[in-house]
């Protein structure tokens, strides 16, 4: 009896694999039972598996190494001396609109001042700025670098556009030269058209009654939609910004992010920028999304290069730290779970 109720079984499920041959191949139905397995998994137990193989390693070497800071060179007191005497970089003399020279400015004592100097200098798109450090204190380089990144995550339209600085200083006092990679009218106005585009988004997505889970889901689903990685290095300057996104459909990680923290604040849901560099030494630029009192790994670019939008929506630190590495000291933590929908 036994024998024949396992005949029975075989041939069911001959005829089962046989009716189906046609349209499934056989990987194709291993796949998927790898597939059916693995859904409901926690983290904490199991990795999705392509994120051991092949594809991860394809994410780490294609889509990182676009992100980078503003190039930084000294002057020396020569080619000082030629730049106060001579035009500026974009051909007018410097000038009060281009040169910030408030009182209440100039005077830097501390990491907050230049960050309100350097934040003032780029909501004007000003190219010269002039301070001097009281208090002992000194900036170098990598302060600059600093000020950029946090000036960035809090809103990336004003340091768009920033391609390098020349600096020079006489013991406190010090000029720096900012370039920028467009014209200073044409950068106002890519400026100005990115806060209507973000504008425009944030009304197509933030349906009322929408949670925040659903609200991230749908920035995270309308970015893999309309925008593309380029294939092409180097990489033009507009694809590091949200504008490039936002406009023309294509972006490197730094425009995914940032396109991503505009519409998703605009939307009422805490974002943030977060930068770091992938397992082969490229730089890298994602987002942390704040959803239920809880803050998330989020990497819009790396979803819509990889199997499934959400294999890295609302994810964890330890999940993440599979293919990068970041100064934990200066990004909020994740819980040791994913966010699950309730």
């Amino acid at each position: 009896m036994a024998r024949r109720i396992l005949l029975n079984i075989i041939f069911s499920l001959i005829l089962i694999f046989s009716s189906s041959c046609s349209l499934k191949s056989p990987q194709t139905i291993l796949d998927d039972g790898v597939n059916r397995f693995g859904s409901g998994k926690l983290e904490e137990n199991y990795q999705l598996i392509h994120d051991s193989g092949a594809l991860l390693d394809e994410l780490i070497d294609k889509y990182s190494g676009s992100y980078y800071y503003p190039t930084a060179s000294s002057m020396t007191d020569d080619e000082h001396d030629k730049a106060n005497e001579s035009e500026n970089p974009h051909g007018s003399k410097p000038d009060e609109s281009q040169t910030s020279n408030d009182s209440n400015i100039t005077e830097v004592s501390n990491m907050t001042d230049l960050m309100r100097i350097f934040h003032d200098a780029y909501d004007k798109t000003l190219e010269q700025i002039e301070f001097t450090t009281v208090g002992g204190f000194k900036v170098d380089i990598e302060d600059l670098q600093t000020v950029y990144t946090q000036l960035q995550r809090e809103d990336p339209i004003d340091v768009s556009g920033v391609e390098s600085w020349q600096t020079w200083n006489m013991g406190d006092k010090y000029h720096i030269i900012i370039t920028y990679s467009y014209e200073i009218e044409e950068l106002k106005k890519i400026k100005s058209e990115t806060v209507q585009l973000v504008d425009d988004v944030v009304k197509k997505v933030a349906t009322n009654g929408l949670s925040d889970y659903e609200i991230v889901n749908a920035v995270n689903e309308y970015l893999c939609d309309t925008v593309y990685y380029p294939n092409t290095k180097p990489y033009e300057p507009i694809t590091h910004t949200a504008y490039g996104a936002l406009k023309n459909g294509v972006a490197v990680c730094e425009g995914y992010a940032c396109a991503a923290k505009l519409i998703l604040n605009g939307c009422g849901v805490e974002c943030d920028i977060e930068v770091g560099d992938c397992l082969n030494g490229g730089g890298h630029a994602w987002n942390l999304v704040k959803v239920d009192s809880q803050w998330y790994q989020l990497d819009v670019t790396w979803n819509d290069e990889s199997y499934s939008r959400s294999d890295y929506l609302l994810v964890t630190d330890d999940y993440m730290k599979q293919s990068r590495t970041w100064d934990e000291n200066n990004y909020p933590v994740t819980p040791k779970v994913p966010y699950t929908v309730s």
